[in-house]
């Protein structure tokens, strides 16, 4: 197995820079690249914000399919394979280096817990890729301080396992990101009290449903914007929204870009 030095890719990096123990990277995947699908890991942890493109990952203990919108994260020497790349996808890439865990004294499970299934990270990581094209002196503090921002939020700052509902809620809010999920529909579901779950879906999810299922989908968008060559009318009504104007509203709020803006990058 291959063990990758750190800032080093599969694809061909496009920009490299380092700030407070933050190594981010834009890195490009072409059709040289493609064919290299050998088992490999980094020496460092890091996330992986898919920006264009689709791959196929394998892990140890799981397979899935990713695509644009997804922030992944990968463990220190993490053995994965990604094979079936698309032509032209990119990827922003966030590595931790040693120095940033014992600057902030944090582990690297803190960062996985706060990065799993969670629309709102994806979303962070897409407006600090935002913040490195401005590519000024503030571009690095930006990015560590959108990272520990994160970290900061309710999900992900206490050290005990949220109750077995929060995860029933996620699972379904993430099945059905596209439909409209009742009060009453997550409380079935559970089988806790509407009022339970009205007081602490804030406290789990750092915002209120509908801001959740917004973020939801319009991450979920991303792979149609830049995947396909769908109108935008098409991808809104598929994703949920009552009309484009409302889509490209909520895209800019929530990625920062406008939907062609973001197709074009």
């Amino acid at each position: 197995m291959e063990l990758l030095p750190t800032a080093t890719y599969l694809g061909n990096n496009l920009t490299t820079c380092q700030t407070n123990g933050i190594w981010r990277s834009e890195t490009v995947y072409s059709q040289e690249n493609l064919p290299n699908v050998s088992l490999h890991a980094h020496e460092n942890p890091h996330i992986t914000m898919l920006l264009a493109g689709a791959t196929f990952e394998k892990r140890q203990r799981s397979e899935c399919y990713r695509q644009a919108g997804e922030a992944v994260f990968f463990h220190a020497g993490e053995p994965h394979q990604n094979s079936k790349t698309l032509p032209g996808s990119r990827n922003f890439n966030i590595e931790f280096t040693p120095l940033f865990f014992e600057t902030y004294d944090l582990s690297e499970d803190r960062i996985a817990r706060s990065t799993h299934k969670n629309p709102l990270a994806a979303n962070a990581f897409l407006q600090a890729y935002r913040q490195s094209l401005n590519d000024d002196r503030y571009a690095g503090d930006s990015i560590t301080m959108t990272v520990l921002g994160l970290l900061g939020m309710p999900e992900c700052a206490g050290r005990r396992r949220p109750p077995g509902w929060v995860g029933q809620v996620t699972d379904l809010l993430h099945d059905r990101w596209n439909e409209q999920v009742t009060l009453r529909e997550l409380s079935e579901a559970t089988s806790m009290h509407p009022v339970t779950i009205s007081k602490y879906f804030p406290h789990y999810f750092g915002c209120t449903l509908g801001e959740y299922m917004r973020k939801l989908r319009v991450m979920n968008s991303i792979a149609l914007v830049k995947n396909t060559s769908y109108q935008l009318t098409r991808i809104a009504h598929e994703c949920g929204f009552v009309d484009q104007a409302h889509f490209t509203k909520a895209f800019k709020q929530i990625t920062g870009f406008l939907p062609k803006e973001y197709r074009t990058i």
